[in-house]
């Protein structure tokens, strides 16, 4: 006596593959003919899965754009302040940004030229006179 066992995964819940494939067993009892249906139902299998994936990446992109113009909307960052006083190279010359969107830090970093520095001015470096 030959006892042989199916997996099901419940009602609703077998995908449609799995069933394609008990009901092939069972619907040809010929060897060849069975084989040939099974490999058709792999390859249909291989060509849905392929299918589903692509459904699926298509819905994520809108998904992500309708995220990005979300986003877009409610953006309400400035775009950083950059002071710039004198000419560079001169004794006085500074530059300042303040950006404020960082919070907790400092509301402007300077830089500067030290008082005693002997750089010479960008024009007479060039040659431009």
């Amino acid at each position: 006596m030959l006892f042989s066992f199916e997996k099901t995964f419940g009602d609703g819940v077998d995908p449609w593959y799995d069933k394609a494939e008990r009901w092939a067993k069972k619907k040809f009892k010929n060897p060849f003919i069975q084989h040939l249906v099974l490999g058709l139902i792999e390859w249909l299998k291989g060509k849905w899965i392929d299918i589903k994936v692509a459904n699926t990446m298509r819905d994520i992109d809108i998904q992500s754009e309708e995220i990005k113009k979300i986003w877009e909307a409610q953006d309400d960052r400035t775009e950083p302040n950059i002071v710039e006083t004198g000419v560079f190279g001169d004794e006085g010359w500074s530059i300042e940004i303040s950006n404020p969107i960082v919070e907790g830090g400092p509301s402007s970093t300077g830089t500067g030229m030290v008082s005693g520095s002997d750089a010479q001015r960008l024009q007479e470096d060039e040659g431009n006179h």
